[in-house]
C-alpha cells in the first residue's frame, strides 16, 4: 500500500469542526484533486477520540481546558464518520484514522478503515499498540518527540509480528518554523530500517512551498499534511492547508517527484542532450589523403572542434 505510489494523506483532524456538512464539504473539495494527480495515491485521515473513556473523570466538564472542549465539541458519532468515509471511498481514496484509546480501535475495526495511525504521543503508550497490533490493517506510525530507543522498540514489536508499517518523520511544533524541520532525519530513518517506507507528516506554514521539494529529495513516499476550508463559521489554524494552498503544494510535488527522474538504472539520454552535447564535441579527422584499404595509423588523424554532422 505504501510502495506503489506516493501517498498523499489530508488530515482532517478535528478540522470537521463538529459539523458533518462542513467535514464533508472538505472531503468533496480536497477530493477533487485526486484526479488531477494519478501519479499520486490519495487518503484522508480522521482522528478518533472516545471521549467518555479518553477524558480523566475529573477534567471531562473542564471547558476552561483548550483542548478538553476542542475534543467536546467537535465530537462525531459512529453513524457521521461512516457518511464520510462513504465520501471518501467515492473518489477513490483511502480512509486512515488515529485512534488515541483502546475503543477507538474498536471503532476502526467496525468501520473497516483502511490504514492505523499511530500519533506521536502514542509511540509510548504500549496498551494502545498491543491493541492496534491485533487489528490486520497496515499501520503507520510517526516519530515526533520519540528517540531511537523508543522507535527501535515499536520497529521489532511490530517486525516480529510480520506487520505491514510506515514510519513518518515528524516535528510536533504547530507550525513548525524552518530551522526546527529536522528534514535529515528522513535520510537517517530510510538508514537505519532500511525496507520500511519512511514518510513525512508536516506542520509547517502551508504558504512555505518549497519544504515538499526537500522531503521528496530525501526520499518520503508518504506525504500528510493538515487540511481546512476557512469560513467565518469555521476560522482554520496556523498549520492547515487550504484548498489553494494544498493546490500549489501538489504542483510542487509533482514537480519534485519530476526532477528525481529515473530510479534504480541509468536515465534514458533525451534527443535534445544528444544534440546538445554533440555540438560541443570535437571530431576526427584525417590530415592528409588515403588510399583505400590503407591502415590508419595515430599520426594520420587530429581531433577537433566542431564535429561534423554523421561523424
Amino acid at each position: 500500500m505504501f510502495e506503489n505510489k506516493p501517498l498523499i494523506v489530508f488530515e482532517m483532524a478535528n478540522n470537521h469542526m463538529g459539523d458533518l456538512d462542513h467535514g464533508l464539504l472538505m472531503i468533496d473539495t480536497f477530493g477533487k484533486y485526486v484526479s488531477e494527480y494519478p501519479e499520486f495515491d490519495f487518503a484522508f485521515k480522521f482522528q478518533f477520540r472516545d471521549i467518555p473513556t479518553f477524558v480523566h473523570p475529573d477534567y471531562k466538564d473542564r471547558m476552561d481546558v483548550k483542548y478538553v472542549k476542542r475534543f467536546s465539541e467537535t465530537a462525531l458519532n459512529e453513524q457521521q464518520f461512516a457518511k464520510m468515509f462513504d465520501r471518501v471511498r467515492l473518489f477513490d481514496m483511502k480512509v486512515i484514522t488515529t485512534p488515541f484509546d483502546e475503543n477507538s480501535v474498536d471503532l476502526a475495526e467496525a468501520l473497516d478503515v483502511d490504514i492505523i495511525k499511530i500519533a506521536s504521543c502514542s509511540c509510548g503508550d504500549w496498551p494502545l499498540l498491543e491493541r492496534i497490533i491485533r487489528v490486520d490493517n497496515p499501520i503507520v506510525f510517526s516519530t515526533a518527540g520519540a528517540n531511537f530507543d523508543s522507535i527501535d522498540k515499536i520497529v521489532s514489536f511490530f517486525q516480529h509480528r510480520e506487520k505491514h508499517f510506515a514510519i513518518m518523520h515528524c516535528v510536533g511544533e504547530y507550525p513548525t518554523p524552518p530551522d526546527h524541520l529536522q528534514m535529515n532525519q528522513i535520510t537517517l530513518l530510510k538508514e537505519r530500517y532500511p525496507g520500511v517506507p519512511i514518510g513525512f507528516s508536516t506542520h509547517e506554514d502551508p504558504k512555505d512551498y518549497d519544504v515538499v521539494f526537500v522531503a521528496v529529495g530525501k526520499g518520503a513516499q508518504l506525504f500528510e499534511k493538515h487540511v481546512a476550508i476557512d469560513t467565518e463559521q469555521y476560522p482554520k489554524n496556523a498549520y492547515s492547508a487550504t484548498p489553494e494552498e494544498i493546490k500549489v503544494w501538489l504542483d510542487n510535488a509533482r514537480k519534485a517527484f519530476q526532477m528525481l527522474g529515473a530510479e534504480g538504472d541509468r536515465h534514458p539520454i533525451s534527443e535534445k542532450e544528444e544534440a546538445d552535447l554533440r555540438q560541443f564535441r570535437r571530431g576526427v579527422f584525417v590530415n592528409k589523403a588515403l588510399d583505400q584499404g590503407y591502415t590508419i595509423q595515430s599520426e594520420d588523424l587530429f581531433y577537433a572542434w566542431p564535429c561534423q554532422d554523421g561523424q
